[in-house]
């Protein structure tokens, strides 16, 4: 029994080990960044983006303006490359940081 319950969960292992995921965390926003991951998917669909934090005025994420403020966001972006890339530009924003989650769903994901 013991042995089935192993071979049984090591395929879920495996996929949740999959899973491209990471953050990245702004805490000058008056710079232009360019933020590079790198993942295992193979074959990408989609980004997901969540952004969070403060900044004192507007700023811009790969391409999405975004207004100054307290900011809570999410995103579902189409992407078809194993490597992430977000540029992130201060716009007019030159106070404030921010936390930027990012995950590239594998076709189990879905």
């Amino acid at each position: 029994m013991k042995n089935l319950l192993l071979f049984l969960a090591l395929p879920m292992f495996f996929f949740a080990s999959c899973e491209n995921r990471g953050e990245w965390v702004i805490s000058d926003v008056s710079k232009d960044t360019l933020l590079i991951a790198e993942t295992r998917v193979k074959t990408p669909t989609a980004l997901l983006l969540e952004i969070s934090g403060h900044v004192n005025d507007s700023i811009e994420v790969r391409g999405v303006r975004l207004p100054g403020g307290k900011i809570q966001e999410k995103f579902r972006l189409d992407h078809y490359y194993p490597k992430v890339a977000v540029q992130f530009k201060s716009y007019k924003a030159t106070k404030g940081s921010l936390r930027i989650k990012y995950h590239v769903p594998s076709i189990y994901d879905f």
